[in-house]
């Protein structure tokens, strides 16, 4: 019997992209011929690929229960190369229908089982499919959408997209939601929703003890100081402001921040003017678990004003509780509500300098970090891992019965 095939779109250039790349490879392992159709807007990367699973992924999917493979195909990469920007606003929505007519063109090439449309600017099209062919979508609802977008594409388009979401989400087979509180709002909908976070696969447990020492002596810190990492964009939106203040005016408190984005060169100016701040630039993504557990605590910021924020739970989150790391953080997102019921960080009272210096000035007890760091490695090890979100999603795509008769 042939192995099933799924589609899965997304408008990124797949660098790779690592919440797709662990549901590809997990689709892959439950016997699934996978295609992942990308949009490469800068044209930086090859037409066509074959990627394998990356080894610790690789190594969670060989011991998780759902595997129905020995040795599951590489998943295959088509990215469609219409030239666009990022943050572009309206001129974007311009060049998304011709994205969506190569996608279209693809997905009439593979004559996929299922499609996977990864959030709603990859969705109507997957809905078009669907309607011509009578394909099952499955709707991985990462974000707020609309939400998200508002900032750059104004409050009008906003809402259209909104009223979009609104239309298409009760006409898909399943949802996937990154958090409960997303989960909340797609159920209410219409959607048939399965909660998949964006865990990590665990590693190794020695992890810790090596990547510590070799990213402190490396950066000549004390060994009795607070190393605090942040890995992601460095935009407005995540509030670095406070922590490069907070650790500016904290002796024998460091920042490590690793990432690219419009803020880098405040970033840079800071670490200039403060030894005890260092820049990373751009971080690759196999890289992150090793800068993360080398840290005694991991921020993550959030701008209430974002519509989009109320909904995060961010990536590295997750990666801070794989590694059994306390979380630090603003009172924003569902990230805060996690760190306050499970007690696995900070939540500082306000974003701004001083509560930022409160809360490192609390996290500098080492007694009570330790239990902080026991509860985030407990979480990360008990629920929030990529074996648990991994079952959820062959869950969801066995409503659609893609892969519950393919072993």
């Amino acid at each position: 019997m042939s192995l099933p095939r799924v589609a899965m779109l997304i408008s990124n250039g797949y660098a790779p992209d690592p919440r797709l790349q662990k549901q590809a490879h997990t689709l892959a392992a439950a016997g699934c011929r996978v295609t992942i159709i990308a949009w490469d807007r800068l044209r930086l990367y090859p037409a066509t690929a074959q990627e394998s699973a990356p080894p610790l992924l690789a190594e969670t999917l060989r011991e998780w229960s759902g595997r129905r493979v020995e040795q599951p195909e590489p998943v295959t990469v088509v990215r469609v190369r219409v030239p666009a920007g990022y943050r572009t606003g309206r001129p974007l929505l311009k060049k998304m229908p011709r994205f969506w007519w190569h996608a279209l063109h693809e997905l009439r090439r593979i004559r996929p089982d299922a499609v996977h449309a990864c959030d709603l600017d990859t969705l109507p099209v997957a809905c078009l499919y669907r309607q011509m062919t009578g394909t099952p979508v499955i709707y991985d609802a990462r974000e707020f959408y609309a939400g998200m977008v508002q900032a750059n594409v104004g409050p009008e388009i906003s809402r259209a997209l909104d009223a979009l979401d609104g239309w298409l989400t009760p006409r898909v087979d399943a949802v996937l939601a990154v958090g409960e509180r997303l989960a909340t709002r797609q159920r209410a909908l219409g959607g048939r929703v399965w909660i998949v976070p964006n865990a990590q696969a665990l590693p190794p447990a020695d992890l810790a003890h090596t990547a510590r020492p070799l990213v402190r002596d490396g950066l000549g810190m004390p060994d009795d100081a607070l190393l605090v990492v942040y890995v992601g964009y460095l935009t407005p939106d995540r509030l670095l402001m406070p922590l490069l203040e907070a650790v500016s005016e904290l002796p024998n408190v460091w920042l490590l921040l690793g990432g690219i984005g419009p803020q880098a060169d405040v970033v840079a100016s800071y670490a200039a003017r403060c030894p005890r701040i260092n820049a990373l630039g751009w971080v690759p993504v196999d890289d992150v678990v090793s800068v993360v557990s080398a840290a005694d605590v991991v921020y993550y910021g959030l701008d209430a004003q974002n519509p989009n924020s109320y909904y995060f739970m961010p990536n590295l989150a997750f990666t801070a509780l794989a590694v059994g790391r306390p979380l630090l953080t603003t009172p924003v997102g569902e990230i805060a509500e996690v760190v306050r019921a499970e007690r696995c960080g900070v939540v500082m009272h306000a974003p701004t300098a001083e509560a930022a210096i409160a809360a490192l000035d609390t996290l500098r007890d080492g007694a009570l970090r330790a239990d902080l760091a026991a509860q985030a490695r407990r979480l990360g090890r008990s629920r929030y891992n990529w074996s648990s979100a991994a079952t959820e999603l062959l869950d969801a795509y066995n409503c659609t019965n893609i892969v519950k008769n393919c072993s």
